[in-house]
Protein backbone atom coordinates (compact mmCIF):
# COMPACT_ATOMS: atom_id res chain seq x y z
CA UNK A 1 0.00 0.00 0.00
CA UNK A 2 1.91 3.45 -0.94
CA UNK A 3 0.59 4.95 2.05
CA UNK A 4 2.69 3.15 3.95
CA UNK A 5 5.76 2.82 1.73
CA UNK A 6 8.47 5.22 1.63
CA UNK A 7 10.95 6.31 -1.36
CA UNK A 8 14.85 5.28 -1.77
CA UNK A 9 16.24 8.49 -1.23
CA UNK A 10 17.80 10.77 1.79
CA UNK A 11 15.85 14.00 1.01
CA UNK A 12 13.76 13.41 3.69
CA UNK A 13 15.87 13.20 6.91
CA UNK A 14 16.06 16.69 7.50
CA UNK A 15 12.28 17.45 7.37
CA UNK A 16 11.85 14.70 9.49
CA UNK A 17 14.35 16.27 12.36
CA UNK A 18 12.75 19.86 12.20
CA UNK A 19 9.16 18.50 12.28
CA UNK A 20 9.87 15.82 15.40
CA UNK A 21 12.31 18.38 16.74
CA UNK A 22 9.14 20.95 17.17
CA UNK A 23 6.62 18.83 17.28
CA UNK A 24 7.77 16.56 20.22
CA UNK A 25 8.29 19.50 22.86
CA UNK A 26 5.19 20.91 21.71
CA UNK A 27 3.03 18.08 21.96
CA UNK A 28 4.92 17.10 25.08
CA UNK A 29 4.16 20.19 27.33
CA UNK A 30 0.54 20.24 25.99
CA UNK A 31 0.56 16.57 26.92
CA UNK A 32 2.33 16.94 30.36
CA UNK A 33 0.04 19.82 31.58
CA UNK A 34 -3.51 18.61 29.63
CA UNK A 35 -6.38 19.99 31.76
CA UNK A 36 -4.75 23.22 31.79
CA UNK A 37 -4.57 23.34 28.33
CA UNK A 38 -7.50 22.07 27.08
CA UNK A 39 -9.40 24.12 29.39
CA UNK A 40 -7.49 27.03 27.46
CA UNK A 41 -8.00 25.64 24.31
CA UNK A 42 -12.11 25.47 25.15
CA UNK A 43 -11.96 29.29 26.62
CA UNK A 44 -10.76 30.52 24.19
CA UNK A 45 -11.46 28.91 21.04
CA UNK A 46 -14.07 26.54 21.87
CA UNK A 47 -12.51 23.45 21.53
CA UNK A 48 -13.53 20.31 23.26
CA UNK A 49 -11.77 18.36 25.73
CA UNK A 50 -11.81 15.55 22.91
CA UNK A 51 -10.70 18.01 20.11
CA UNK A 52 -7.62 19.29 22.26
CA UNK A 53 -6.92 15.43 22.89
CA UNK A 54 -6.52 14.81 19.39
CA UNK A 55 -4.36 18.23 18.01
CA UNK A 56 -2.11 16.89 21.50
CA UNK A 57 -1.63 13.14 20.25
CA UNK A 58 -0.86 14.06 16.83
CA UNK A 59 1.71 16.53 17.74
CA UNK A 60 3.44 14.23 20.46
CA UNK A 61 2.98 10.95 19.25
CA UNK A 62 2.96 12.55 15.10
CA UNK A 63 6.18 13.80 16.02
CA UNK A 64 7.69 10.76 17.63
CA UNK A 65 6.43 8.56 14.59
CA UNK A 66 8.05 11.10 12.06
CA UNK A 67 11.35 11.09 14.28
CA UNK A 68 11.38 7.15 13.76
CA UNK A 69 9.98 7.09 10.25
CA UNK A 70 7.20 5.06 11.11
CA UNK A 71 3.64 5.45 9.45
CA UNK A 72 5.69 8.61 8.27
CA UNK A 73 2.97 9.90 5.41
CA UNK A 74 -0.30 9.76 7.94
CA UNK A 75 1.62 11.39 10.75
CA UNK A 76 2.89 14.46 8.41
CA UNK A 77 -1.06 14.55 7.30
CA UNK A 78 -2.37 14.69 10.31
CA UNK A 79 0.23 17.77 11.26
CA UNK A 80 -0.76 19.52 8.27
CA UNK A 81 -4.62 19.01 9.84
CA UNK A 82 -3.18 20.49 13.11
CA UNK A 83 -1.30 23.32 11.73
CA UNK A 84 -4.27 24.47 8.84
CA UNK A 85 -7.04 24.49 12.12
CA UNK A 86 -4.17 26.07 13.99
CA UNK A 87 -4.11 28.40 11.24
CA UNK A 88 -7.50 29.15 11.09
CA UNK A 89 -8.47 29.42 14.49
CA UNK A 90 -5.38 31.09 16.27
CA UNK A 91 -3.07 32.36 13.83
CA UNK A 92 -4.33 33.80 10.92
CA UNK A 93 -5.41 37.19 12.55
CA UNK A 94 -1.23 37.65 14.34
CA UNK A 95 -0.25 38.25 10.15
CA UNK A 96 2.52 36.65 8.16
CA UNK A 97 5.63 37.48 9.14
CA UNK A 98 6.91 34.00 9.95
CA UNK A 99 7.61 34.24 13.71
CA UNK A 100 5.86 31.75 15.84
CA UNK A 101 2.34 32.92 16.43
CA UNK A 102 1.90 34.05 13.08
CA UNK A 103 0.84 31.94 10.05
CA UNK A 104 3.79 32.47 8.08
CA UNK A 105 5.28 29.94 10.53
CA UNK A 106 3.07 26.99 10.55
CA UNK A 107 2.64 27.35 6.70
CA UNK A 108 6.61 26.67 7.09
CA UNK A 109 5.62 23.69 9.37
CA UNK A 110 3.02 22.53 6.51
CA UNK A 111 5.08 22.75 4.14
CA UNK A 112 8.02 20.28 5.46
CA UNK A 113 5.49 17.84 6.35
CA UNK A 114 4.12 18.17 2.55
CA UNK A 115 7.25 16.81 1.69
CA UNK A 116 6.75 13.83 4.18
CA UNK A 117 3.42 12.85 2.94
CA UNK A 118 4.79 13.16 -0.84
CA UNK A 119 7.76 11.48 -0.25
CA UNK A 120 7.23 9.17 2.55
CA UNK A 121 10.17 8.47 5.64
CA UNK A 122 12.84 8.04 3.33
CA UNK A 123 16.14 5.48 3.59
CA UNK A 124 16.79 6.14 7.19
CA UNK A 125 13.10 5.32 8.41
CA UNK A 126 10.88 2.50 9.99
CA UNK A 127 8.56 2.36 7.13
CA UNK A 128 11.70 1.52 4.97
CA UNK A 129 11.98 -1.46 6.82
CA UNK A 130 9.32 -2.67 7.33
CA UNK A 131 7.14 -1.95 4.08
Amino acid sequence: MWLLKTNSSWISILPRLILALTFIPAGWTKLTDFQSKALSWQLNFGFEYWQTGIAVFVEFFGGMAILLGLLTRPAAFGIIIVMLVGIWVAHLDNGFYPTYDTYGYQLCLIGLAYVLTIVGGGNLSLDKRLF
